[in-house]
């Protein structure tokens, strides 16, 4: 850790803090073969802290597209975004580090191509808590984004940076953002604070921590060289059955499209195992649900595959965003109407169910997230609660319970692996909050 502003704010002794070395990389083309994610970074925070404006910063897309985002100025469903990160010539480390966001060395040099990442932009308001988790399922590595400006940790923070232990994820990057907002000496009062809550908080320890302003795009270079150096590239599973979470779906027609130049319904998020291919047939599960809650397997064919960064792939790969093409009814798809489902070769999906069975439950001791300070009591036979399993979202009814396992009665029909996380959430105050997790049974 840095022991004073100094460190903090001098380029070349925090990467020799954080051990960062790119020394030692090899020829590098100047643009890839495939523009192939090597791993899933999903953004987590307090609302307002900067994740959306961060991720501009690194990728120059702005993740939060819908109107009624633009408008709140809040992130409200999961935005995509594409990194690709690269070499200058020739220049000094951090800065010969640059971003698709503006690829351009000084001088007359040619950046060379490192790598590629998907990146998932989640909402930080404390009522999209299932929003984040959704996301969380498919995610590889956490960028955590706490603003200099206020204390730390805020509510959401920790929920956020909870709900990435819960899922599994365990490398992660916090960006220390709105620098600029501050002055040197409140700048590492808070740097503190951060260390503090890592430490005696979480099961992180002392992550890699660096200041940036993403609104000025200050110190982007060293995050991006962090990145290369904490985000290693997943080793990727090609082996058995395919299994893809949808966690978005849409109408790719715009308005006023003729009927015979309709395509067919689009389906984004993230292959967990295994390959798809252009031409392959498909089924979704549970798939389209009627009026009368029953479900109505789907059955399609990929017409294309794409990255987040709107790159075409003639085959889709684990530990990357992507969407893909299909010739379902664009009416089913829109508004996320398939989300949560998933994907894979026919009649090789889980079963759809509607009833679960929620082993080795763990409850928090306080309710996370809470802005005051609250006990978390045990489960109790017929509380609704929420369920996170993979990108679903499902309300439900504990049926039973003895504390370690529990039968709960889902609203809607379920269809996702054996052994995935539930994380379990429960109206606190007329909001639902994170208040513990489990694993999947039948």
């Amino acid at each position: 850790m840095a022991r004073n502003e100094k460190e903090l704010l001098n380029k070349s002794m925090l990467a020799e803090i954080l051990g960062i070395d790119l020394d030692k990389l090899e020829d590098l083309p100047e643009s890839p073969v495939e523009h192939r994610s090597v791993g899933i970074i999903g953004t987590a925070g307090h609302v307002d802290h900067g994740k959306s404006t961060l991720t501009e910063a690194l990728t120059g897309k702005f993740p939060a597209t819908h109107s009624r985002e633009l408008l709140q100025g809040i992130t409200i469903k999961l935005g995509y975004s594409h990194l690709d990160i690269y070499l200058c010539p020739n220049s000094r480390l951090p800065e010969c580090l640059v971003s698709n966001a503006r690829p351009i060395c000084k001088g007359s040099e040619r950046p060379k191509h490192l790598r590629c990442y998907s990146i998932l932009d989640h909402p930080g308001h404390e009522i999209l808590i299932s929003t984040m988790l959704a996301g969380a399922s498919i995610i590889d590595y956490g960028l955590v984004v706490i603003a200099a400006n206020e204390p730390c940790p805020m509510p959401q923070t920790r929920e956020h940076v909870t709900a990435l232990e819960v899922m599994g994820v365990k490398d992660i990057i916090v960006a220390q953002n709105k620098i600029e907002l501050v002055s040197k000496e409140k700048l590492y009062e808070n740097y503190k604070q951060i260390i503090n809550f890592f430490k005696n908080e979480t099961s992180y320890g002392i992550p890699p921590i660096i200041p940036v302003s993403a609104a000025l795009r200050i110190n982007i270079d060293i995050l991006l060289a962090a990145i290369l150096q904490f985000f290693k590239p997943k080793q990727i599973n090609r082996e058995g059955d395919p299994i893809f979470y949808v966690a978005r779906s849409f109408d790719p027609n715009l308005p006023g499209t003729h009927p015979e130049k309709l395509i067919g319904g689009a389906l984004g998020g993230a292959l967990k195992r295994g390959e798809l291919k252009v031409g392959d047939e498909i089924e979704i599960r549970p798939g389209y649900i009627t009026e009368d809650n029953k479900a109505i397997p789907l059955f399609s064919e990929i017409v294309s595959i794409q990255t987040d960064g709107g790159h075409k792939l003639e085959r889709a790969w684990p530990h990357a965003l992507i969407g893909i093409a299909t010739k379902l009814d664009p009416g089913i798809t829109k508004a996320d109407g398939l989300a949560g489902c998933v994907m894979g070769k026919p009649d090789h999906l889980p079963p759809i169910v509607q009833k679960i069975h929620v082993k080795k439950i763990k409850m928090f001791p306080k309710i996370i997230g809470a802005k005051i300070d609250m006990k978390n009591p045990p489960l109790r036979k017929g509380e609704q609660v929420l369920l996170n399993i993979g990108t679903n979202k499902n309300l439900g009814i504990i049926e039973y319970t003895d504390g370690e396992e529990a039968e709960v009665s889902l609203l809607r029909p379920l269809a996702m692996p054996k052994g995935e996380i539930v994380a379990i959430s429960r109206l606190v105050e007329r909001e639902y909050r994170l208040v513990g997790y489990g694993i999947l049974d039948y």
